[in-house]
């Protein structure tokens, strides 16, 4: 199988939800596709990241949606381009803009209202975090029912939550590298051009004792808390992804070798 490696990878700060931001343009590379995951405004996002960032018209893109893991799935598509010879270099990503979610009007483009009755507004970011199939269940439900399925109690929870916040601290002081892969993004805010330069959405001075007082979202006496569930938030990353004949060629230093891969349900 050929080697496959990652070359260069930068993000954006993660912003905190409900919060203007612009993305901000990036330097083209010597690219011969184009992955990426799909938001929830553009249906064909890796083709607009492609153009915008100055890539030839003739690069191909393609947007995936494996939701949360579409950004993962980006990078394995990208391998399988390279392992298959159809690519030699690709750029991978994934963006979320949770607070450019829209509200929609369901049912009214064929005469769906009637005199005197409301509209309605669905909030969508709300309405894809629940399940349809088989029967509705939203995903705290979903963590809750795991959680009772492979014995993961309130504690382990909290302890795996404080875990990530201190490894962003740590993150943040001692890996330069780390900080060195934030990309700032300028945006604005009235006629003021204001710069977000750092994540805003981690809190590195959560304790294990501040995680236990807070009550259970989706379930009396659960174990899914505002502290220790998935953030909502801002933000965009992307990784330039070569294969050994394109390091060679152009001069590439790898940061990581794209080992193997294995997806579930």
């Amino acid at each position: 199988m050929a080697n496959v490696f990652i070359v260069a990878a930068k993000r954006t700060p993660f912003g905190a939800f409900g919060r203007p931001r612009r993305r901000r343009q990036a330097d083209p590379h010597r690219l011969c596709d184009c992955r990426k995951r799909r938001p929830h405004r553009r249906p064909y996002l890796a083709r607009h990241v492609g153009l915008r960032t100055g890539l030839d018209i003739t690069v191909p893109a393609l947007t995936v949606n494996r939701l949360c893991g579409s950004g993962f799935q980006s990078i394995i598509n990208a391998a399988h381009e390279i392992i298959a010879g159809d690519a030699n270099i690709v750029l991978t990503g994934g963006s979320e803009s949770m607070s450019l979610a829209p509200y929609a009007l369901r049912g009214i483009r064929f005469g769906g209202t009637r005199f005197g009755v409301d509209l309605k507004l669905e909030d969508t970011l709300a309405a894809a975090l629940v399940d349809r199939f088989p029967k509705e269940t939203p995903m705290g439900i979903t963590a809750e029912n795991l959680s009772q399925q492979h014995n993961i109690s309130r504690q382990d929870c909290d302890e795996y939550a404080l875990l990530s916040q201190q490894r962003w601290a740590a993150g943040k002081f001692f890996f330069c590298s780390l900080q060195l892969a934030i990309v700032p993004v300028e945006y604005k805010v009235k006629k003021t051009v204001e710069t977000l330069s750092h994540d805003e959405h981690a809190r590195p001075q959560t304790t294990i004792e501040s995680l236990a007082k807070l009550p259970s979202v989706f379930k009396k006496d659960g174990t899914v808390t505002a502290g220790n569930a998935s953030g909502i938030s801002d933000g965009a990353g992307a990784i330039v992804v070569a294969s050994e004949q394109a390091i060679k060629e152009h001069g590439l230093k790898p940061l990581a070798k794209v080992v193997s891969w294995h997806v579930t349900a």
